[in-house]
């Protein structure tokens, strides 16, 4: 039967991410891409025979449903997987387990995608199957996760050998995609001559086929590249060139990324009437392909050009627009920062298990040598295996104790970046925004983007001052006081012996006792209500209590929601991992009162100095 290998950019595309990384493969025999859902679903209802041809219908049935039905996508490739085995069609299972990564991956759970990519590589090398351009497209799927989260070494490693298989078989539009590939992650790594070499062997395959969609891209990043190099004028002709031929063949996608470009440089060169030209068509196109990061670049441009302009009121407008579409964007980026922590965290564990399987295999290989040889010494050895399992299971608790730290840290990460709260806070801008109180929209926007940024740049440490941790919980306290109308009052009342510069302490370890007085007592509280928070020290410890006057946990806190209860249960797992750590007695006590609730938390005294 005959290939037929199809690029799919749409997975790029409906991601809005970088679509320069451009291609996941994927490679169908006896079916075609475009073939609707609909017909393959009546196919699969009429034709029951669990064997090849029910196999591949179900791969094509995923491919159609993954962005409409992703539930009824992992149905169709399951029962694809189980077939292949049952009827032990390697290819197939191949096959069938690229498509189930694919799934994963427009799920954006990519270590799933990763690890059914790499089973499919296994069971191809293990089987012997010989579908080389099967094998390359895996490949390049992995080197695109692995670019996604600037693992680039692992991502070069992943495009030359798919660059490898594809230039073996002679495919042109395969090594097109890889060279392109290749030379993008090297521009990223700022080895920008070498990813212009790349690209440019990339462009003269494109030509030499007349791939008009592939040459669009390439001078694209082109540009891209020589923008970096700060040669705006020649990066200008590649963004241009690239505008043009993706308008003549109507490819929306490349024509709105170009033209945000060109409106870039001519913000640069202090073209400002051609810029916004520019900028409003990048606009319009990025509206009709529904790409949300193009329309939010084309209006961060069309806000540059106004300002620059004098158009006041059409920056602002421009850039409320701007920062409304950024914030999803941003969340993504969130999400993704914390997979990329996950999946080096992975790969760190899997590197220190194989390494651990080669000194095990060369212990026992040791082993039988030395018992052949010298039968006396066995007495020794034995006290020698005796000493090293001991000491294995000691560092496998270590190691457990490690994971449970780096586990504990990404919860307490993604506790403090609580999606409601974020939500709710942006909101509330908006709402001001609306209401045409840009003062307090301004106040509100910069006291919630410098909490974020602090909690952003003190999420990978363990200990930060008293004097951040006091200014980091004032600065939350008096966003939620902005969204309850000032309805709070608080206090901090902390101990005069206690050198605040010099003490150290958890990052907002009492936010989550805090949000629960705040939301679970004072706000559910007719009328105003007051927060105390109390900083004590004695020899060995800081202790520190939230003092609230709201309705208390009966009626407040009597069903916490899930993030709630999930803060205060990392804390108390942040709170017992330092007391592993250092042996202290650390804990939370909940003392309810007449009216309202009294929380405290013992910590050991952390010095700087």
């Amino acid at each position: 039967m005959k290939n037929h290998h199809n690029q799919t950019m749409i997975i790029k595309q409906k991601k809005a991410t970088l679509f320069v990384v451009f291609f996941l493969f994927l490679c169908f025999l006896g079916f075609s891409q475009q073939s609707k859902l609909d017909s393959i679903i009546s196919k699969l209802r009429v034709y029951e025979e669990r064997d090849s041809v029910r196999a591949r219908l179900l791969v094509n049935a995923a491919w159609n449903s993954i962005y409409e039905n992703e539930q009824d996508a992992f149905v169709y490739v399951n029962e694809a997987v189980d077939i292949a085995k049952e009827i032990q069609w390697d290819w197939g299972l191949v096959v069938s387990l690229r498509q189930k990564g694919v799934n994963y991956y427009v799920q954006r759970d990519y270590l799933s995608a990763v690890d059914t990519w790499q089973e499919a590589l296994k069971i191809a090398e293990n089987k012997n199957v010989k579908d080389k351009l099967l094998i390359a497209s895996i490949y390049n799927n992995l080197g695109n996760v692995h670019a996604d989260f600037k693992q680039y070494a692992k991502a070069l490693e992943n495009y030359k050998q798919c660059l490898h298989i594809s230039e073996q078989v002679g495919n042109k539009e395969n090594n097109i995609n890889a060279l392109s590939n290749i030379g993008y992650v090297y521009v990223d790594l700022n080895k920008i001559e070498k990813g212009i070499v790349y690209f440019n062997k990339a462009l003269l395959l494109a030509k030499d086929e007349s791939n008009k969609r592939l040459i669009a891209s390439i001078i694209k990043n082109l540009g891209d590249a020589y923008k970096l190099k700060e040669d705006y004028n020649k990066a200008l002709s590649f963004y241009e060139e690239s505008a043009k031929i993706a308008e003549d063949i109507k490819d929306k996608y490349v024509a709105s990324s170009a033209l945000n470009s060109i409106s870039e440089l001519h913000i640069k060169l202090g073209k400002y009437d051609e810029a916004q030209v520019y900028s409003e068509k990048a606009l319009q196109l990025a509206k009709e392909i529904n790409t949300v990061e193009w329309q939010a670049d084309s209006w961060k441009l069309l806000s540059d050009v106004f300002e620059k302009k004098g158009k006041t009121k059409d920056a602002l407008k421009a850039y409320k627009n701007y920062i409304q579409l950024k914030d999803s964007i941003q969340s993504e980026d969130k999400k993704v920062a914390l997979t990329r922590k996950e999946m080096a965290f992975k790969l760190e564990r899997q590197e220190a298990k194989a390494k651990a399987e080669l000194e095990k295999e060369k212990l026992y290989a040791n082993l039988i040598l030395t018992a052949a040889i010298f039968v006396v010494l066995g007495s020794i050895i034995a006290y020698v295996l005796y000493k090293r399992k001991r000491d294995a299971i000691e560092y496998r608790k270590i190691a457990e104790f490690k994971t449970k730290v780096a586990e504990t840290e990404l919860k307490a990460l993604r506790s403090q970046m609580n999606p409601h709260f974020i939500f709710n806070a942006m909101s509330s801008i908006g709402d001001y925004m609306i209401k045409n109180d840009l003062e307090t929209a301004n106040e509100y926007l910069i006291k919630f983007s410098k909490l974020i940024r602090s909690i952003l740049e003190n999420s990978e440490k363990k200990w930060i001052s008293l004097e951040e941790d006091l200014e980091l919980t004032k600065l939350y306290i008096e966003i939620e006081s902005l969204r309850l109308k000032d309805k709070i009052f608080y206090t901090f009342l902390i101990d005069k012996s206690i050198d605040v510069e010099n003490t150290m302490v958890p990052p907002l370890i009492l936010q989550p006792f805090i949000e629960n007085s705040i939301w679970h007592g004072i706000a559910k509280k007719e009328g105003k209500g007051t927060i105390k928070i109390c900083a004590k020290k004695n020899e060995k410890h800081v202790v520190f209590s939230v003092d609230d006057d709201g309705v208390g946990r009966k009626k407040g806190l009597k069903q916490l929601p899930n993030h709630t209860a999930m803060g205060v249960n990392i804390t108390k797992n942040r709170l017992a991992i330092i007391n592993n750590q250092d042996g202290f007695n650390n804990s939370v006590k909940m003392i309810d009162k007449v009216q309202g609730v009294r929380i405290e938390v013992k910590i050991p005294l952390e010095l700087r100095f």
